[in-house]
């Protein structure tokens, strides 16, 4: 057990293959919202579409940065920015009345 304790290369693969399955489910999310709501004009679907956007960004981000070990401060502002607005998106999707 002393594999699951430590950073290893299965660890980090599986993490990798996690964010990247994670940023193509949000882009399957982000087409089909869009089809959503060409057929509806919906305006509530317009936030869920620019909050899967930016959920999309997130983890193609966050696998770049563990992927290419990118560090700065601009980031560690930004990432956090992004998860904030991605629940004001979805708040305002369940909120608004139109």
């Amino acid at each position: 057990m002393d594999f699951l304790t430590t950073e290893t290369p299965l660890i980090e693969l599986i993490e990798s293959i996690l964010y990247i399955i994670g940023t193509i489910f949000a882009a399957i999310l982000i087409a089909l919202s869009i089809s959503a709501y060409r057929n509806t004009k919906l305006r509530k679907l317009l936030y869920a579409i620019v909050a899967f956007l930016l959920f999309g960004i997130f983890l193609f981000y966050e696998f770049l940065e563990h992927s290419l070990s990118l560090d700065n401060a601009f980031t560690d502002i930004v990432v956090p920015f992004m998860g904030v607005s991605i629940l004001v998106l979805f708040f305002m999707a369940i909120v608004n009345k139109k």
